[in-house]
């Protein structure tokens, strides 16, 4: 009992898949509209195929009622197959559809932070989680954003620095430095001429 209760509480790793309910159900709807209408269109032509050399073949009356039965237990298998199949394709466009969720949920949070003027803490995406390349590409722009502001806090340093100690030199130097500092802080963004 002591040692459980030197562990800390136990993690609760909880898993909604639902993280984008609109975005998510969408394109999990489509992709099982389009896997239900293509299944029942090629069900149907080799039904009515089915039926077209049922008849070519000019079966007696007797045999007829026995093949319109078997026929009749085909479209009930043909039916369960587009149903099963249905549900297979919405828990995999569910599923498919969260590795792309997650990463625009994380991003986006990430964002609200940043417009409130908070700098998130950036965790890696999950293992089988899309659009890396996108959250690689966020997460080194964050980086640069950190060295900026690294390298502008310097500066304001130096400054402060040469304020209190107003006969030192290299306040041309640090003048010159602020001067660049304001400069891109307009240009930030302004739209950049073309480079062709």
């Amino acid at each position: 009992m002591e040692a459980a209760s030197n562990q800390g509480p136990k993690r609760v790793r909880r898993r909604t898949f639902l993280i984008d309910r609109k975005f998510q159900l969408k394109y999990t709807l489509i992709i099982v509209l389009v896997g239900v209408l293509i299944s029942a269109l090629l069900g149907y032509f080799i039904f009515r195929l089915n039926i077209e050399n049922r008849d070519l073949l000019g079966i007696d009356a007797e045999m007829m009622a026995h093949v319109q039965q078997v026929d009749s237990y085909t479209m009930y298998y043909l039916g369960g197959f587009v149903v099963v199949m249905a549900l297979v394709l919405f828990i995999w466009g569910i599923f498919i559809t969260h590795r792309v969720a997650g990463p625009i949920f994380i991003i986006s949070r990430y964002l609200r932070q940043l417009g409130e003027g908070d700098v998130p803490q950036i965790r890696s995406l999950r293992k089988g989680d899309e659009l890396k390349a996108f959250f690689d590409t966020f997460t080194e722009m964050l980086n640069v954003l950190k060295q900026r502001n690294a390298e502008e806090a310097q500066l304001l340093e130096q400054i402060a620095g040469q304020v209190r100690s107003p006969g030192s030199a290299g306040s041309a130097e640090i003048a010159k430095a602020l001067d660049e500092l304001a400069a891109k802080k307009k240009a930030w963004g302004e739209p950049q001429a073309s480079q062709s």
